[in-house]
């Protein structure tokens, strides 16, 4: 059973890894000039995603890693619990649950830059 799980924490965690860098790739030229160094980019990247300016697909793409982050750290502390090591799976446990709280926050953005550009979207219609 641990080898299950430590497949899919590398499955999900490498396929996390590359969506979250193909967004961040895409959205990187559009940020501000003080946040395009390296340093201060990785810091601006959760927030400005996110921003009403940021096409939705890619906040849609970012939701989805932080999905497979959740997934992969869910499926580590299973393998920890498996191995009955039960004070790093209770950590791992804590890192999901608050990967799961940033991925809710994220996704109740998005859909709201969603309703947002639907809302404009029926007004200009009619």
């Amino acid at each position: 059973m641990v080898g299950v799980f430590i497949v899919l924490s590398l499955i999900s965690g490498i396929w996390s890894a590359v969506k979250y860098q193909m967004v961040f790739n895409a959205v990187v030229g559009s940020f501000p000039p003080q946040f395009q160094d390296e340093d201060m980019s990785g810091y601006a990247f959760p927030v400005l995603v996110l921003s009403h300016t940021t096409p939705l697909s890619l906040q849609e793409e970012y939701v989805k890693a932080l999905t497979g982050g959740c997934v992969m750290a869910l499926c580590i502390s299973l393998c920890f619990f498996s191995v009955q090591q039960w004070i790093v799976g209770c950590v791992c446990l804590g890192a999901f649950a608050a990967t799961v709280f940033s991925t809710i926050k994220a996704w109740k953005t998005c859909k709201a830059n969603r309703l947002r550009v639907e809302a404009a979207d029926s007004r200009e219609s009619s």
